[in-house]
């Protein structure tokens, strides 16, 4: 393997962990709603932000993957 490979293996590796991250904030603070809301300001807008963070990561290794994987001419 060369460098440009281990490159390429370390941002997948960032990228999926910061997939997972927002996921699991967005989905951890969508369980807690009742008990969480009136306590912490803007809890909402923050949920609202890790979804769309994590529909848009989701969409960008979605695309490099297929981008990677379709035979270039």
């Amino acid at each position: 393997m060369n460098a440009a490979t281990y490159v390429l293996a370390l941002l997948f590796l960032a990228a999926g962990f910061a997939l997972g991250w927002y996921a699991n904030r967005a989905y951890s603070a969508h369980g807690d709603v009742k008990s969480t809301k009136a306590k912490i300001p803007g809890y909402r807008k923050n949920r609202y932000k890790n979804g769309v963070v994590t529909a848009f990561l989701a969409f960008a290794i979605a695309v490099v993957i297929l981008g990677i994987l379709q035979p270039h001419h």
